[in-house]
């Protein structure tokens, strides 16, 4: 192991004031404290942030896939100062020629996209694309797998979340195509099929079937590509899967940071806005589509994408080194830009990275892995030797002993069912079919 590990820090009092003020007006303890880090953030550059007792922490999440060139990009921010300073920031009309630059940008880097429509966050763009397929198809029934946000529309994705009343024209099918084939035919005609790539347990050519199931009946193929359309592959999932997509939704990465999000698709069913109403106002704030075609003149040159492929593919190498050396049964697994990490024991997951934050590295057990191009190779090293640490005192602290032993691909595949039927509702019989498929 190489390079220094950094050592806990006790919480301030400062801290401890900070988190009880949030507590107080705003904060969930529940989504905001215990699903992501019980701390209070003051700022972040890079590939780090820093609370509001001064502690440094390398984030491993870019700030949740929103920042893949790491917090407060130079030539981004730039862009984005130089638009609030010559526009004030909103104008009072929707169309700007920034908005027109920077939909002529995404026409050109996704295959599927003749026309954009602009919102600011991804449940929005997800939520659009469902209206729009309905209104454009003329029917109403939506079949749904993975994560598309908060809106009531789908929130039958977690039947403990959604409400009484939810809408009773959109059912999930656990990325089972089986399922998705019996829910069909329940129908004269679907609306859609909407669909969040899992690309850590599902291969391309899930999506293609997924599609071809959709096409039969009569449905249209939208991918919700929120997390995949600036980490996966150039022109994003769909074009790499091979998917002639009717409507994609884009948001994180699309403007490093600055909270924007578009739904791209084929012109004729983009027309279908014309009978609907899509507005909103602050698609006359100009200052995101600055900084969105700062970010894509960025992403244009290759050694970005590869850097974070790089980093990465160190990271998980790291990982796997740390679990085999001692002898917990884990693995850290696919996609190098956005991998996922599974262990067989679950509570031990994540009670270990909760040792790592304590660490000083923002990691979460069932949240995903999505390094910037501004991580180093010495922070890699850093999670590395941190990592062996966490590791050996979790099990101390817990008592346990190593747990490897010669089941272990059979301890890791059940714990694949588990963490993606807890993660992204998948059900256990897609997971053993796909489950460790290659592209």
């Amino acid at each position: 192991m190489t390079g220094r590990t950094p050592e806990p820090t006790p919480t301030s009092a400062t801290h401890h004031a900070a988190l009880a003020r949030a507590r107080a007006v705003t904060a969930s303890d529940m989504w905001d404290l215990d699903r992501r880090f019980p701390i209070v953030l003051d700022r972040a550059a890079g590939a780090y942030a820093w609370d509001v007792q001064g502690r440094r922490y390398l984030d491993l999440t870019s700030c949740s896939g929103a920042a893949p060139l790491g917090a407060g990009h130079p030539g981004v921010l730039d862009a984005a100062t130089r638009a609030m300073v010559h526009t004030g920031g909103i104008l009072p009309g929707p169309v700007s020629m920034l908005r027109v630059e920077l939909a002529e940008r995404l026409v050109d880097v996704f295959p599927c996209a003749e026309r954009a429509i602009f919102f600011r966050t991804g449940s929005c763009a997800t939520t659009a694309a469902v209206r729009l397929a309905r209104v454009h198809t003329g029917a109403r029934p939506v079949l749904t797998s993975g994560f598309h946000g908060w809106h009531d529309w789908h929130l039958q994705y977690r039947p403990d979340l959604a409400l009484p009343d939810r809408d009773p024209d959109t059912m999930d099918f656990g990325y089972d195509l089986d399922r998705l084939d019996e829910l069909a035919s329940r129908h004269e005609r679907i609306a859609a099929v909407i669909v969040t790539p899992e690309v850590n347990f599902f291969p391309e050519e899930h999506l293609r079937q997924v599609a071809t199931v959709a096409r039969r009946h009569g449905g249209l193929v939208v991918v919700d590509e929120v997390m995949t359309g600036f980490r996966y592959a150039p022109g994003g999932y769909h074009a790499a899967a091979g998917v002639d997509a009717d409507l994609i939704a884009v948001s994180k990465g699309l403007a490093n940071g600055f909270a924007l999000s578009a739904v791209l698709g084929r012109a004729e069913v983009m027309k279908a806005g014309e009978a609907t109403y899509l507005g909103n106002t602050y698609q006359r704030e100009v200052t995101p589509f600055a900084a969105a075609l700062a970010t894509l003149d960025v992403f244009a040159d290759p050694a970005v994408r590869d850097r974070i492929r790089t980093v990465g593919t160190g990271l998980m190498t790291s990982l796997n080194e740390v679990f085999a050396t001692v002898g917990v049964t884990a693995v850290a697994r696919s996609c190098p830009t956005m991998f996922d990490v599974v262990f067989a024991d679950h509570d031990l997951g994540t009670r270990f990275f909760q040792e790592m934050w304590r660490h000083g590295f923002l990691m979460q057990y069932g949240g995903r892995f999505m390094p910037s191009a501004a991580t180093t190779d010495e922070d890699v090293r850093a999670v590395a030797d941190a990592a062996h640490a966490a590791l050996r005192a979790t099990l101390a602290e817990s008592g346990e002993a190593p747990a490897g032993d010669r089941s272990t691909e059979r301890r890791l595949h059940a714990a694949a069912v588990e963490f993606a039927g807890e993660n992204f509702a998948a059900t256990p019989q897609t997971v053993n079919t796909w489950f460790g498929k290659p592209n």
